[in-house]
């Protein structure tokens, strides 16, 4: 059955009046103008109090006003059938009616959006679509749909028809593919904060970045060897790539003295953690641990260290695990007043510190786990 166009086989229809007869009746026509219905057994039936579609159904024989009933029923059916949320708008963008899945889609009423413009519960990239829904037709692939009670990401599909548009909304499903995309975005975005991350705390000279380099590879080693959850890894590795930017604040004449430093020099230095974390306050995206890895990495498992002098477990996890990776590096590396310690005298010094400066677990853990040293286990089992 193909439906009658809503110009009436060719009379036009003069916009200002068009709804002074039914306006609901001709909107549904409207929407419905290009669709092709199938047979409906169950509403075959003449319905005697089904009302005519417009003024010009007075001039048709009685047949044809049943048979006008049974297709305003029909069409009844079908438009609340639709899965969509539909939409009639004028050339001003105002909504003259609505249909399909709209309340359950949008949560309001018909008589809540009539007369109000569709663009006001709908935010798209305005720039890529000046026009939206005002002409000629086309589609938002994803639109947020924003009501007092309902917010869902959509697809708007919009043609002109006249002096009008017609339209729906369709909830978007997340897709495989739109999943593998924003993980690809979010995983991109990671890589480059870490890269940030790295490059800002290597800023200072060369050497520094070579240490920052192997002291992030084994704080990540032993953050895994520990079994932290990947988002506490990348906590510990942040916090590995800034836990010296606080000496950013320190004079290169003492940072790089060969010989000892005076008491004066010493008080400097021993300022570094807090100078860091009132570097990193300007980036209030990091996590607490990372943070938490710039102040208390010089703090010792029996209360000596500094700045607080916590001990044992009052010791944040992760500036325990930079206690011994940074110690271990700078045992093993040159610097200006000491050469290269050997890798098994630097253990040794590990493991005589273990339960002193060191987190005992953990620098079992770094010894014979992450270095591979693992015949010197009963050395730690001793020694509990």
């Amino acid at each position: 059955m193909r439906l009658p166009h809503l110009s009436g086989g060719g009379v036009p229809v003069n916009p200002s009046v068009m709804f002074s007869v039914d306006s609901t009746a001709l909107v549904r026509r409207f929407m419905f103008e290009d669709l092709d219905f199938p047979p409906y057994p169950s509403l075959r039936k003449p319905l005697a109090h089904a009302p005519a579609l417009c003024a010009e159904d007075a001039a048709l024989p009685q047949g044809r006003h049943e048979v006008r009933a049974t297709e305003a029923n029909l069409m009844q059916v079908m438009l609340e059938a639709q899965p969509q949320a539909l939409f009639l708008l004028d050339a001003a963008g105002l909504i003259l009616e609505v249909g399909g899945a709209w309340e359950t889609l949008t949560g309001l009423k018909a008589e809540e959006a009539r007369g109000r413009p569709l663009l006001e519960w709908l935010r798209y990239d305005r720039a890529h679509y000046p026009a939206a829904l005002r002409r000629g037709q086309g589609v938002l692939e994803e639109a947020e749909l924003l009501t007092r009670r309902a917010q869902h990401v959509v697809r708007v599909i919009w043609a002109e028809r006249g002096p009008m548009i017609a339209g729906s909304l369709e909830p978007l499903k997340v897709s495989a593919q739109r999943t593998f995309d924003l993980s690809e975005r979010l995983n991109h975005t990671e890589r480059a904060l870490d890269e940030a991350i790295h490059l800002l705390g290597v800023s200072q000279d060369a050497w520094q970045a070579e240490h920052i380099r192997r002291i992030v590879d084994f704080a990540q080693r032993l953050a895994g060897a520990a079994g932290l959850e990947p988002q506490d890894i990348r906590a510990v590795r942040w916090g590995a790539a800034l836990h010296d930017i606080g000496k950013a604040r320190v004079p290169q004449e003492i940072l790089h003295k060969p010989g000892p430093l005076n008491a004066l020099e010493y008080e400097v230095i021993l300022q570094h953690p807090l100078w860091g974390v009132q570097v990193l306050a300007e980036l209030p995206f990091l996590p607490a641990q990372t943070v938490d890895a710039v102040r208390h990495h010089h703090e010792r498992w029996d209360g000596h260290g500094y700045p607080l002098g916590l001990r044992e477990g009052a010791i944040p996890l992760v500036a325990r695990i930079m206690a011994i990776v940074d110690v271990f590096d700078a045992l093993t590396s040159v610097r200006p007043y000491k050469p290269a310690w050997p890798y098994q005298d630097a253990v040794e010094h590990l493991i005589r510190e273990s339960g002193r400066q060191f987190d005992p677990e953990l620098t079992q853990l770094f010894v014979c786990e992450v270095l591979g040293f693992s015949h010197l286990l009963p050395r730690f089992e001793a020694g509990q």
